[in-house]
């Protein structure tokens, strides 16, 4: 293997434009209608906390999107915000499954460790070839364990 890119879905990002042309002119709206009708109290608590919800969600996105994996390689693994980390570093991989109420898991998120206390995540719903890089991160030569982050 000489370089295994992880093809990232853009629908988070698509959601989140989308989900931002509604939020931003409506919270600036209501933001402007509170303030130029005499500071009213209703208007402007909407209107800024809709600005607050669609910035908590784009923060969020941006973290998952920069904590995650852009390519394995022979030597290590790169994210997307440009760190590399070197196999000879690798502590253990941490799946984090959230069980339904029948028992069924799924993946929410894995965690690749390294030993400095870095991490690489690989989000399945975001990955489109997961099963060649989760098949590949089962793979690796370390431990591997199954933390349990919540029901759905």
């Amino acid at each position: 293997m000489n370089r295994l890119d992880v093809k990232l879905s853009k629908l988070p990002l698509i959601l989140a434009v989308l989900l931002g042309l509604f939020f931003v002119p409506v919270g600036f709206g209501l933001l402007i209608s509170g303030l130029l009708k005499g500071f009213e109290v209703v208007p402007l608590g909407i209107g800024v906390m809709l600005l607050i919800t669609f910035a908590v969600v784009v923060l969020l996105i941006r973290r998952g999107q920069v904590r995650s994996v852009k390519y394995f390689s022979d030597d290590g693994l790169v994210r997307n915000d440009g760190r590399s980390f070197a196999w000879t570093e690798l502590n253990r991989v941490v799946d984090q499954v959230r069980v339904s109420p029948a028992g069924r898991k799924l993946i929410w998120r894995t965690e690749i460790q390294f030993k400095n206390g870095d991490s690489a995540w690989l989000i399945p719903p975001k990955v489109s070839n997961y099963p060649e890089v989760g098949e590949f991160v089962r793979s690796l030569l370390c431990e591997h364990t199954e933390v349990v982050v919540g029901t759905l």
